[in-house]
């Protein structure tokens, strides 16, 4: 049965070192991915980790683009997040702060509790990074070991 992980890293660089880690540990770049409300924050982490170019998702294009823009010209700044990976591809362009559950409504819908959820929500309004790790039962407890560093 496969397992879905969550890492907190308060920088890019503590990101770049957990993953790094876990790749070394042979979790493959397909298994693995990091989440930020700042999209540079992980350009960064793409280019020191190997994995690929962020993604902001298809609700920061088109019409709902131009209205979030309208928006933050007002002094109403949606959050978005931004993610770097296979395994959270999902993640990208979900809305987070008070006025929206979007990243708690997919998050929870790939079982996360919705507890743990909103933590996750306020720890990248922080402006911290998440990482994910998808792996099996067997490798869960090497990567815990690794996510707590």
């Amino acid at each position: 049965m496969t397992k879905l992980l969550v890492g907190l890293a308060h920088t890019e660089q503590e990101a770049i070192i957990l993953l790094n880690n876990l790749g070394r540990e042979g979790i493959e770049e397909k298994h693995m991915g990091a989440v930020a409300k700042e999209h540079l924050d992980l350009e960064m982490i793409s280019e020191q980790t190997g994995l690929p170019k962020p993604l902001k998702g298809s609700g920061t294009d088109g019409a709902l683009g131009a209205l979030k823009g309208i928006l933050a010209g007002l002094g109403k700044r949606m959050h978005q997040t931004a993610a770097i990976g296979t395994v959270v591809r999902r993640l990208a362009g979900n809305e987070i702060g008070t006025e929206t559950d979007d990243l708690i409504l997919t998050l929870t819908e790939a079982g996360i509790t919705e507890e743990d959820a909103c933590y996750y929500e306020d720890w990248l309004l922080q402006g911290h990074i998440l990482i994910f790790v998808e792996c099996s039962e067997e490798q869960a407890e090497r990567v815990k070991r690794i996510l707590l560093f």
